[in-house]
C-alpha cells in the first residue's frame, strides 16, 4: 500500500494513557516469557516475532502491543527492552504485514506507542531511529485512509481517532489535520456508540471503561474537545462506577473481563463533571444493590444492538455478587484477548449464574456481520423488570422469554437482598403464558441454576440442600435451596487477571412441568445466600 515517505524528525509529546500496567506481567516478558489470555509460547524467548505462535489470534495480539503497558510497569529498568523490542518488530515488520497492519490492531500499537514507547523513539538504536520514525508515520497515515473500515469496529474507531489525536500532539507530518480526523471519529463515536445512561452500546462493562481510557487519554492531548465529548464523558464514568463491585473492578457481563480496579480509579480521577451515583442503568440493562458491604449486580436485559452483540453473551437475568472485597458469584467472564474459542463457549447460558432450560441458550446466535467473525447474539426479550423496597430490603424481579419458542416457559426471577445485605434470597420460575400457541414438550424438561463461585471462593457440604461459602478473607456464607437436586461441580473462571483459573459452581436441578405456572415446584425454585461470619 502506497502511504507516503513524509517522516517527523522526533516524538515532540507523549500520551497519557489512564490505564495502569501489570508489572508482574511485564517482569515475565522482560525473561522472555510471552502469554496472551490463555496462550503462550513454549520456552523463552526475547523476541517473539519468530518462533510459531500458537494460533493467529496470538499473532495479531502480539502485534497489538497492548502488552506494552506492562513492560513500561516495570520501571526504567524495562527501558532497554522496550526499545529493542519495538525495533525488532520495525525490522520485521515496519514497512506492511498482512497481520500487523489490519487497521484496528495499527490503532492499537500506535497508541501504545505513543504513550508507552518512548525509550525506543529517544533511547533505541540510532539507526533504527528513521526507520522507526518512518513505520509511525505511514501507519498515521493508514488510519487516515482507514477511516471507513474503522468506523465499523466500534471501540476500533475510538482507538484510532485517539491514536489519530496523540500523533497531532507529537508533531507527526499534517499535525492539524490528524487531530481533526481523530477528534471526528471521537465525536461520532459519542454520538452513536452509548446509551443515554452512558453504556457502551455492546452493554459489555469493560468496553465501556476501555472506551473512557482511550477518551480520556485524547482530550488530554486536545486544548479544547469538543463539546459533545466533554458532555459524553462524565456519563461513561458514571455508568463505569454504577458497574463495580467491592474488590472496585467490573461485573464480568457481555463478554469482558475485572478490568484493573487501579486503572479504573486512575480514570475516574481525571473526568471532570458531576458524579451521579445510580442504581437502575435503564438503557444499558443493569440493577445495582448496595446493601451494608454487599453489591448485587443484575442483568436485566437482552443481547445487545445487532450491530454490538458479535461478542453479546446469553445471561440474561445472570447476577454477580461481592461482600467486602471479595467477590462470591461471578459469571465465568471472557477477558478481552482470550482467545475466540474460549470467548464463543463463554457466551453461552452455562457460563453465567443464572437459570438454563433443557440445556439450551436463552438467546440465539445469528449468522456473523463480517465474514468469518463470530455469530451475533440476537434475544431474549425482557419484560416485567420491577424493582421495589422497604425497611426490610431491597427486591429486584425480571422475566424472559428465551426458551418460549422451544419450551412454552417463560423465566422469571426474583432477588432480595436485606438492608444489613447478609441476606440474599431468590427464586426463580418457569411459568406457561396464558395464551402460548406453540408446541408444548410432552415430557419434563430439565433445568439447573447455576452459581459460579470466584476461583477464591471454596464450597463443601454442610447439611442437606444446605452448602457452606468460604472466602480467603474468612466470611462464610451458606447457600440454601429447595431444589430436588444439588451439586458441587467444576467450573472455570475467565474474567480475572490470569486465565484460565480453576473455580467451582453450585448447580440447583430439578425438571420443570411443561404446563406448570411457576408458583409452586416443580416449577419454581427458591434460594437462599446467608453470611454467617
Amino acid at each position: 500500500m502506497r502511504l507516503g515517505d513524509e517522516t517527523p524528525d522526533r516524538v515532540e509529546s507523549w500520551g497519557a494513557d489512564p490505564r495502569v500496567g501489570d508489572a508482574e506481567r511485564g517482569r515475565e516478558i522482560g525473561k522472555g516469557i510471552w502469554r496472551i489470555a490463555a496462550e503462550r509460547l513454549n520456552g523463552e524467548h526475547a523476541m517473539p516475532w519468530l518462533p510459531k505462535h500458537p494460533s493467529r489470534h496470538f499473532t495479531a495480539r502480539l502485534h497489538s502491543f497492548s502488552w506494552l503497558i506492562d513492560l513500561a510497569a516495570v520501571g526504567p529498568s524495562a527501558n532497554r527492552r522496550i526499545a529493542e523490542l519495538i525495533d525488532a518488530w520495525v525490522r520485521e515488520h515496519g514497512e506492511w504485514d498482512d497481520i500487523a497492519w489490519d487497521p484496528e490492531l495499527t490503532a492499537e500499537r500506535l497508541y501504545a506507542w505513543l504513550c508507552w514507547g518512548r525509550p525506543a523513539f529517544e533511547h533505541g538504536d540510532p539507526e533504527q531511529r528513521a526507520a522507526l520514525l518512518r513505520s509511525a508515520a505511514r501507519q498515521v497515515r493508514l488510519l487516515l485512509v482507514a477511516q471507513e473500515e474503522l468506523r465499523e469496529r466500534h471501540l476500533g474507531s475510538i482507538k484510532a481517532g485517539a491514536a489519530l489525536i496523540l500523533a497531532g500532539a507529537a508533531g507527526f507530518p499534517e499535525a492539524e489535520r490528524l487531530a481533526q480526523e481523530g477528534e471526528e471519529l471521537l465525536i461520532e463515536a459519542c454520538a452513536k456508540q452509548f446509551f443515554p445512561d452512558g453504556g457502551h452500546l455492546s452493554r459489555a462493562p469493560e468496553a465501556t471503561v476501555e472506551a473512557l481510557y482511550d477518551l480520556v487519554a485524547a482530550c488530554s492531548a486536545l486544548a479544547d474537545p469538543a463539546p459533545i465529548i466533554k458532555e459524553t464523558l462524565p456519563k461513561i464514568a458514571n455508568m463505569v462506577r454504577m458497574l463495580r463491585l467491592g474488590d472496585g473492578g467490573l461485573g464480568c457481563f457481555q463478554g469482558g473481563s475485572e478490568g484493573s480496579a487501579a486503572a479504573i480509579d486512575s480514570v475516574l480521577a481525571r473526568v471532570v463533571g458531576d458524579v451521579r451515583a445510580f442504581q437502575f442503568a435503564q438503557h444499558t440493562g443493569y440493577h445495582r444493590i448496595e446493601a451494608g458491604t454487599t453489591r448485587v449486580l443484575l442483568d436485566v436485559a437482552g443481547a445487545p444492538p445487532l450491530a454490538y452483540s458479535e461478542r453479546g453473551h446469553a445471561g440474561a437475568l445472570s447476577f454477580e455478587l461481592s461482600s467486602e472485597s471479595e467477590r462470591l458469584t461471578v459469571n465465568i467472564g471472557a477477558a478481552r484477548e482470550l482467545e475466540p474459542t474460549g470467548r464463543f463457549a463463554a457466551r453461552t447460558t452455562n457460563g453465567h449464574s443464572t437459570l438454563t432450560l433443557g440445556d439450551a441458550l436463552s438467546a440465539t446466535f445469528d449468522s456473523p456481520r463480517r465474514g468469518n467473525g463470530p455469530p451475533r447474539l440476537v434475544g431474549p426479550t425482557l419484560d416485567d423488570v420491577r424493582r421495589s423496597s422497604d425497611e426490610s430490603g431491597v427486591t429486584l424481579q425480571g422475566r424472559h422469554d428465551g426458551y418460549r419458542e422451544k419450551f412454552g416457559l417463560l423465566h422469571r426471577r426474583y432477588v432480595f437482598v436485606d438492608t444489613e445485605g447478609k441476606n440474599l434470597r431468590g427464586i426463580d420460575e418457569l411459568i406457561r403464558p396464558t395464551r402460548h400457541k406453540g408446541p408444548t414438550p410432552k415430557n419434563p424438561v430439565p433445568y439447573a441454576a447455576r452459581f459460579h463461585l470466584h476461583p477464591d471462593v471454596r464450597a463443601r457440604w454442610i447439611e442437606h440442600q444446605v452448602a457452606l461459602l468460604e472466602t480467603p478473607g474468612g466470611q462464610k456464607w451458606r447457600l440454601r435451596t429447595d431444589a430436588p437436586d444439588i451439586a458441587i461441580e467444576p467450573s472455570i473462571y475467565w474474567g480475572g487477571k490470569t486465565v484460565p483459573r480453576d473455580a467451582l459452581q453450585i448447580v440447583l436441578s430439578g425438571e420443570a412441568d411443561p404446563m406448570g405456572h411457576g408458583l409452586a415446584p416443580p416449577n419454581r425454585l427458591r434460594w437462599a445466600l446467608t453470611r454467617h461470619a
